[in-house]
């Protein structure tokens, strides 16, 4: 196996990687400062292990208080965080599992309360704690809103670092676009939201979808493995293993999965390479070394059994789960309307079934797999504890597996005409595609003209659900815990205003995300082969020398 590395690609790789981090981490920062400090998903918790991780303290002493609580030692300022990030939250949305838990009440301090070491409790303490040495180092130079936002920022730039890799894997798919459509589409609002708070989730995500889109062009038998992508691959594994509890769990079901689509010959193809090797055994010492962790977890800190809701109870929850990707925010106070979340899931669901048809039986087959796997994830967790993971089930848990599904469908190699037609016999290679037949939407979806007009369609969707995302999580916080103002007082005269203001914030992050958008319709416009379906390009040709 061919592994040199012409310039030209390395160079288009550097190009494509910083140009995409830069945009992805702008519009992370923009959502990290529109969003008050202690509001994310259990965030007053999460920062609180993350200062007490940094100083040392792994673990925490068991809480008096609660059998799911610990003691750890944090500057006063982040004992102070819980009433502070408190006086935003508002009541659980309709429908959300923890419906039942009333917001506590707040006494609204500002942020602050000095370096001086005090006792908090957090809930968070079971996950592996190298994101917590990470995000946490801010705290141990200043202890206030400086300190916690670059916490945030960490956080940002780490999670902007994986997807722009992903971004580079998928670049080199037989059919660009479409593959730079899907990832553009598996990061949510709920993605970008997670990466602008402390929270390990967001890693855990851009990780997987890291590992999905280079693991995919290791697993194509039509591309020439580079060093360089057999290190995306890598460190995208490594990561996700390490992020959260379930991560070694996720990485063993992604690499199983990408063996299938990989078939026996290209499994001993890459078993060659000295280079995957070392990955994999800097992937089994991480493994092993979570797996530790969590024993001991368990060990010392047994919890409750957790019993199941029942399999109707948990599939009734599906719907919700499914928005919980899309957009439910904070404490499960705030979520975009149903409408925009399903006309996001419409159109990857599009983009999949588009993938599907144009891809090989094995790879459409493993997709579909992998898409059933991640809705039944969601199932058996909330219904049967399986995962036996302790507390209720969040839609975003399953996003690792769920997210290469969509991979799978669009980053594969195209079914040649002949194999779609069942004749065995490709057709000669023509200037232009066939010109559409009436009733016939094989050849309609193969026009180029419908393909732009569709991206821009789907692009236009993801969008503007991002936008709506943005002002419904300001919307909420702009109100400071009261009753919701008016889209007109939010942007002119809040009760709660970001730096820089919800406006111009708002710009940024739709811009950032408008540029990318904007090279994903510039990508790959040129007519497909007649010998390959769709918009796919010719098995031979190098494509990612396509510009983006």
């Amino acid at each position: 196996m061919n592994t040199a590395e012409p310039t030209s690609q390395r160079r288009g790789e550097r190009r494509t990687w910083w140009r995409t981090f830069a945009l992805l981490t702008l519009a992370g920062t923009a959502w990290m400062l529109a969003t008050p400090l202690m509001t994310g998903p259990d965030e007053v918790f999460q920062a609180r292990r993350a200062a007490a991780v940094a100083r040392g303290e792994l673990i925490g002493e068991r809480s008096a208080n609660s059998p799911i609580l610990v003691d750890v030692t944090v500057p006063n300022s982040y004992l102070v965080a819980g009433e502070y990030g408190y006086c935003f939250t508002g009541q659980p949305v309709a429908g959300a599992p923890v419906g039942n838990m009333p917001a506590p009440k707040a006494t609204c301090p500002d942020f602050g309360g000095g370096a001086k070491p005090a006792s908090a409790q957090t809930g968070q303490y079971r996950g592996q704690p190298f994101f917590y040495a990470l995000v946490g180092l801010p705290t141990l130079v200043d202890s206030g809103m400086a300190g916690a936002y670059l916490m945030r920022l960490i956080g940002v730039v780490a999670t902007m670092a994986l997807l722009a890799s992903a971004f580079v894997s998928a670049r080199r798919s037989q059919r660009p676009r479409l593959a730079w459509l899907a990832l553009f589409g598996t990061v949510t609002p709920m993605t970008m939201y997670l990466s602008a708070s402390t929270n390990p989730s967001a890693v855990e995500i851009a990780a997987a979808l890291g590992v999905w889109a280079s693991g995919i062009l290791l697993a194509r038998s039509d591309v020439e493995v580079t060093g360089r992508e057999v290190a995306r691959f890598g460190v995208a594994l490594i990561v996700l293993i390490g992020a959260r509890g379930l991560g070694p769990i996720f990485a063993v079901l992604l690499v199983v999965l990408l063996a299938a689509a990989a078939g026996r010959t290209r499994i001993v193809q890459l078993a060659r390479r000295r280079d995957l090797w070392a990955w994999a055994a800097g992937a089994g010492a991480m493994a092993v070394a979570s797996a530790a962790w969590l024993w001991t977890i368990q060990r010392d800190f047994p919890l409750d059994e957790r019993p199941g809701s029942g399999l109707a109870t948990a599939i009734d929850y599906l719907p919700f789960y499914m928005r919980q990707t899309i957009g439910v925010f904070g404490q499960n106070d705030s979520a975009l309307p149903a409408l925009a979340a399903w006309a996001w899931a419409a159109t990857l669901m599009g983009i999949f079934a588009v993938g599907l048809w144009r891809c090989t039986p094995r790879w459409a087959l493993v997709a579909v797999a992998t898409l059933t796997g991640g809705i039944a994830i969601s199932v058996t967790a909330e219904g049967f504890s399986l995962p036996p993971i302790g507390f209720f089930w969040q839609g975003r848990y399953a996003m690792p597996l769920l997210v290469g599904a969509y991979l799978l469908a669009t980053c594969s190699s195209p079914r040649s005409r002949a194999e779609a037609d069942h004749t065995g016999v490709e057709a000669p290679t023509q200037a232009a595609p066939a010109p559409v037949r009436r009733g016939d939407l094989r050849s309609l979806l193969r026009q180029p003209e419908t393909s732009t007009a569709a991206v821009r369609a789907a692009l236009a969707v993801f969008l503007t659900v991002h936008a709506f995302g943005f002002l419904v999580v300001a919307r909420h916080h702009g109100a400071r815990g009261g009753t919701p103002q008016s889209w007109w007082d939010l942007l002119v005269d809040p009760r709660w205003s970001p730096p820089l203001t919800f406006p111009v914030l708002l710009l940024v992050y739709l811009g950032a995300l408008g540029a990318i958008a904007v090279s994903i319709g510039r990508l790959d416009a040129k007519p497909p082969p007649s010998e390959t379906l769709g918009g796919g390009i010719n098995s031979h040709r190098d494509d990612h020398t396509v510009d983006a």
